[in-house]
């Protein structure tokens, strides 16, 4: 099924808006001026130590890739942690630019259009289910301001982020590029200012190879502001489909399951269903966050007043039975929507799939949060708000795929070229699974359009949301994990490559990747359906 779910004006908002007033003295003024008074607003690196590299730490989070929509820089990209600070938290990596020759990659590290002198790079937290963005203001990103990579030079960088809580002790950061996502990267408590930027190299300068230089940072303009969003996990099994988050689940359930044909009646098989839904409901949905929302959906078949009248009916009838069950803890209200809301487009080749997908019933609510906080406990490395589901441990610095498990090619476009998919080992990562592959053009020609699979309507915004991970014992499918609800009005964010780099010339290779939600930890292997490509069985899970 392939589900497009709404956001509503009943459920709490899971996107947390942080607004920081900012004066010339305030938190960014630090790193906002050199030392020599220059203007950080230049595009001029500032230089730390010519021909050395600071010590490093610990092992080395470094990736090569190609970086950047049009022209992509090829370059060594090494994350170095991320400070946290009552106000802000700042990650900290470096970029060498491995090319031949200066070049000027604009927004060469961020995941959206537009925005194109900065880094626009998520970080999320796989145990937490959170999406950290940059900090923004009426400019765009706040932190270093890139301009012309040098060869060979290593430039230390800086990104702004809301405070990031203190049981985090690891992200993923999240790169538009074929290095991907940078798992494992620590979180640390910062000390004074959080480092200021040295003084700036004289106007017009080129920094000479193995020099390490800083990018000067854009000083605030105005009101700042900053997101953190919940993701949330799609699965979708024969009976239902559950979208859920770490605020809130919606769980739909298909009308043919639950009634018979133009009927509102339950029959014997739905009452089973909803015995299971009701014990969900009772373990996850938060009392004291009411209602517990039950949605009723038609197909577009039949005149509007009767689809509203039979889906309220349908929507009553599931309501009694989940009030039954639970009592008088929780309260409820049951809507008809008619066939107003379609998850799935209808009147096409797959039209009787397609109306079948849009009758359901949707059951949403608040969940409830863990009480005692969120600290990590040092001995295990675990936190109290670690989820059950596939582990929940955030995955080490991941820097190698390991060797190809399968590989499939394409049936010929129009224009006569072919792909191949190069499958290699899924990994967890907390509560999700990463699914890592390499995508090959065969030739004839460059590749067009990119080598992005996006879904249908119901999945759209995403790289790769036409693929899916499937379990192969239960048949649940996994879809892309979606940063923050849906929105109605355009297309999604996925944790995917987002605005991502390809290589397009034949014989080269672009790595691709995406999150889904993790399957139970049991689970050592899985199908992956790679759209063209088709189905493959037996791919690993590390």
């Amino acid at each position: 099924m392939a589900y497009r779910w709404r956001s509503r004006e009943l459920t709490l908002p899971v996107t947390m808006v942080a607004v920081l007033t900012v004066s010339g003295c305030g938190v960014f003024a630090g790193e906002a001026t050199s030392s020599e008074g220059a203007s950080p607003a230049r595009s001029s690196p500032s230089v730390t130590s010519a021909g050395t590299t600071p010590a490093e730490e610990g092992p080395s989070l470094a990736k090569e890739g190609w970086f950047g929509p049009t022209g992509p820089l090829h370059a060594r990209v090494e994350m170095r942690e991320v400070e946290r600070f009552a106000d802000r938290s700042v990650l900290r990596f470096t970029v060498t630019s491995l090319e031949d020759e200066a070049r000027h990659a604009g927004n060469s590290f961020g995941t959206a259009a537009g925005d194109l002198l900065s880094y626009r790079i998520p970080l999320i937290d796989p145990v937490g289910g959170k999406v950290y963005h940059p900090l923004t203001d009426q400019v765009g990103t706040l932190g270093s301001k890139p301009g012309y990579y040098q060869p060979g030079v290593r430039y230390e960088t800086v990104v702004y982020y809301p405070p990031i809580p203190a049981g985090v002790r690891t992200v993923t950061a999240i790169t538009a590029g074929t290095a991907g996502e940078f798992t494992g990267v620590p979180v640390v408590d910062g000390t004074g200012s959080g480092g200021a930027v040295p003084p700036t190299a004289a106007p017009g300068s080129t920094p000479a190879p193995g020099t390490t230089v800083s990018w000067p940072v854009r000083e605030p303009a105005g009101q700042v502001t900053g997101s953190v969003q919940d993701l949330y996990g799609i699965t979708e099994g024969a009976e239902k489909t559950t979208i859920a988050s770490g605020g809130d689940e919606t769980v739909g359930l298909r009308t043919d399951v639950l009634f018979a044909f133009d009927s509102d009646r339950l029959t014997a098989r739905a009452r089973a269903v909803l015995d299971d839904v009701a014990e969900e409901t009772r373990e996850k949905a938060d009392p004291g966050k009411p209602p517990i929302l039950i949605e009723g959906h038609t197909d577009g078949k039949g005149t509007h007043a009767y689809n509203m009248a039979l889906s309220l009916r349908r929507a009553e009838a599931v309501r009694k039975e989940l009030q039954a069950r639970l009592g008088g803890a929780f309260r409820y209200r049951a809507t008809g929507k008619g066939e107003t809301e379609p998850v799935a487009r209808e009147g096409g080749t797959d039209d009787e799939e397609a109306r079948a997908e849009n009758r359901r019933v949707e059951i949403s609510y608040r969940i409830r949060q863990p009480t005692g906080g969120s600290a990590a406990s040092e001995a295990t490395g675990t936190r109290a708000d670690e989820p059950a589901a596939g582990g929940g441990r955030p995955a080490p610095f991941h820097a190698d795929d390991g060797e190809t498990v399968a590989s499939r090619t394409s049936a010929k476009q129009p224009s006569g070229q072919r792909l191949r998919i190069d499958v290699k080992p899924f990994y967890r990562d907390g509560a999700y699974l990463v699914a890592v592959f390499d995508i090959v053009n065969l030739g004839r020609g460059d590749l067009g359009a990119g080598t992005g699979y996006g879904g249908d309507i119901a999945y759209i915004g995403g790289w790769y949301t036409g693929f899916s991970v499937v379990d192969p014992a239960s048949r649940t499918v996994y879809r892309a994990v979606r940063m923050g609800p849906d929105d109605p009005r355009g297309p999604d964010d996925y944790v995917d490559p987002g605005w991502a780099t390809f290589n397009v010339k034949p014989g080269t290779a672009n790595r691709g990747f995406f999150y889904v939600p993790a399957p139970p930890s049991g689970v050592t292997s899985v199908t992956f359906d790679a759209g063209p490509f088709g189905k493959i069985d037996h791919v690993p899970v590390r």
